[in-house]
């Protein structure tokens, strides 16, 4: 009885939910992100940014912040299959490898907002 409860758990609900979290994320998010405020009947610039850097910078503020919810929802997922392992060696490892690739991937979308500034102050350093 508990085992078939986590077999439709795991093959139904969270599934779906995983699915339509990452669908709003990757087509609401972005229309509230960039909105514009531009007065009808001109022409406004949608990325908002001056320069090179600037762009790069806002992409990356939206990436960090349609990232995180994904991360969150890895993070859950990587938590309920240490869960209903139950032991199994074999899925231990695979929530282990699922895990650290969660911290990873974490660490990466983190890290290039951080790569970025000190590029930026390296190159503002070496022109002035």
């Amino acid at each position: 009885m508990k085992n078939d409860f986590i077999h439709t758990l795991k093959s139904s609900v969270f599934p779906k939910t995983l699915i339509s979290s990452i669908m709003l994320s990757v087509f609401v998010a972005p229309s509230i992100l960039l909105a514009d405020s531009c007065p009808p009947g001109t022409l406004c610039n949608p990325l908002k940014t001056d320069s090179f850097e600037a762009l790069i910078g806002a992409i990356l503020d939206v990436i960090i912040k349609l990232g995180i919810p994904i991360i969150v929802l890895f993070l859950v997922y990587t938590g309920f299959t240490f869960v209903t392992s139950q032991g199994d060696t074999k899925k231990l490892d695979t929530a282990k490898s699922m895990f650290w690739g969660t911290i990873a991937g974490t660490a990466l979308i983190v890290g290039a907002k951080v790569i970025l500034l000190i590029l930026q102050n390296t190159i503002t350093g070496i022109t002035k």
